[in-house]
């Protein structure tokens, strides 16, 4: 095949081929003696050359090589006349796993953050420390459920207590509103003691686990993730990090 020709159809070598595709020439040396990648024309001295539709069928054996798929296989896929439809399957069936992975990569990210949020809660980085953050990562899911579950009623008493005050202000019926006030404290006490059964503090100071006194628990100084509370073991009033007890899943 003379020059001209081989540039108006946009003819490669082996080694243009390799570069293009990213792959050793070896590679496309093999996929030729094994009959899934034949060259579109020879030049006069032998050479093999491959056209855009081969770059194509390249990039489709390297693909399903990825996908450990085998050459016998890849052999019948390429000469099955519902190669199509096949390759647009694992495409699918690629694009569900990368989407997971994605997934899993953007989880590990959030733990990645988590991590460091809680390490800003420590004075050092020792084993100890290192552990204390691996238990928190642990139990931080069982930690959002409870609050989840806390949510779930104390949502509804919210809008009773917004309702039946209002109720009061524009009809002038303000018993609702005073059974609510009586029913909802009750209600609170019991949210309260189910919380309180279910989380302790850790020491950044001493690493020590531990559940405060209800009155300190209750009216003590809080940010979602942490109380300023006293620790039983180095005495120190200082803010703490909530986390779930072991002992309610023990």
């Amino acid at each position: 095949m003379d020059l001209e020709r081989r540039q108006d159809m946009s003819l490669y070598t082996t080694g243009e081929l390799a570069k293009k595709c990213n792959v050793s020439v070896r590679t496309i040396q093999y996929y030729d003696e094994r009959g899934i990648l034949v060259p579109t024309d020879l030049t006069e001295g032998g050479r093999r050359l491959f056209s855009e539709e081969d770059v194509a069928t390249l990039e489709t054996i390297c693909f399903l090589r990825d996908l450990d798929i085998s050459i016998k296989d890849i052999a019948e896929i390429l000469e099955s006349e519902e190669s199509k439809k096949v390759i647009e399957l694992l495409l699918d069936e690629q694009e569900k796993n990368i989407q997971a992975d994605v997934k899993k990569k953007t989880k590990q990210l959030e733990n990645i953050k988590g991590i460091r949020s809680s390490l800003a809660s420590f004075k050092d980085g020792s084993q100890k420390t290192i552990h204390d953050i691996s238990s928190i990562m642990e139990e931080k899911e069982k930690r959002k459920k409870m609050y989840k579950k806390m949510l779930i009623i104390a949502i509804p008493l919210e809008i009773v207590e917004i309702v039946t005050f209002v109720i009061g202000i524009l009809k002038g019926i303000w018993l609702p509103f005073f059974v609510a006030m009586a029913v909802i404290p009750i209600c609170v006490a019991i949210m309260f003691g189910y919380w309180y059964k279910r989380v302790e503090y850790l020491c950044p100071e001493c690493h020590t686990r531990f559940q405060p006194k209800k009155l300190e628990a209750f009216f003590g100084n809080h940010t979602p993730k942490t109380r300023k509370l006293t620790c039983p073991t180095c005495r120190r009033r200082i803010w703490s990090l909530e986390v779930y007890r072991k002992e309610v899943d023990a």
